[in-house]
């Protein structure tokens, strides 16, 4: 029973990852599916019929497509957190432009005192 649920949860989980939905929405959603999976699959068994078989190979394909899937997923949120940082240094300069090359060159020291 328990085998059935968690193919049922890893093939809903595979079309989600699949989906051109929101990047926001879609992580929302992986996150409840893997929760559930989770729950399920400490009780389930070696499979033993080849009915069980076929599912637990259709199971381990589709986790490797959402391995995949999640690793690119987290690619495009790193790529987004460097962007946004870059936009930031480019304000900051903008905004001040001789900040980083503050040097005291042009001070005058008096010596004498």
């Amino acid at each position: 029973m328990s085998l059935e649920v968690c193919y049922e949860l890893t093939k809903a989980l595979y079309t989600v990852v699949q989906s051109d939905e929101d990047r926001d929405t879609k992580i929302e959603q992986v996150e409840k599916l893997l929760e559930k999976r989770e729950s399920i699959l400490k009780d389930v068994k070696v499979p033993e019929t080849p009915d069980e078989q076929k599912l637990a190979n259709d199971i381990v394909t589709w986790n490797q497509k959402i391995d995949t899937a999640m690793q690119d997923l987290r690619l495009e949120i790193q790529k987004d957190i460097k962007k946004i940082g870059h936009k930031k240094k480019s304000a900051a300069k903008y905004n001040n432009p001789y900040a980083e090359s503050e040097t005291t060159d042009g001070v005058f020291y008096d010596k004498r005192n």
